[in-house]
């Protein structure tokens, strides 16, 4: 599936959150997002992306522009590695089950 394969239309935000996986939490920074998915990337330092494997689920929790928070439960889809040992982590998640708020907050950018 190339990027203009996608179902849904992505648009490029910038965003600080936490993503949760198991017992640990990561900062993280959402980059782009569609009804069903978004872009993010752990920018916590990690020694080893063993937890991040594909169909593990995830919560991702950040704030609205208005201020008011988003709590998704997720699915890594995808990640890309840090190259030459950076810190990043880049996590392609689907969201299960998006809350109100958040389809209302998307539907807002078309």
């Amino acid at each position: 599936m190339t990027k203009n394969d996608r179902r849904h239309r992505r648009f490029i935000i910038t965003l600080h959150g936490k993503v949760t996986i198991g017992e640990k939490s990561y900062d993280a920074i959402v980059g782009n997002v569609s009804e069903e998915g978004l872009s993010s990337t752990v920018t916590t330092y990690i020694k080893t992306d063993k937890d991040f494997s594909p169909n593990k689920s995830i919560r991702l929790i950040f704030d609205l522009p208005s201020g008011e928070t988003i709590n998704l439960a997720c699915e890594i889809r995808w990640y890309l590695k840090p190259q030459d040992n950076g810190e990043n982590l880049i996590l392609g998640l689907y969201i299960v089950d998006p809350p109100p708020q958040y389809t209302r907050w998307i539907n807002s950018f078309q």
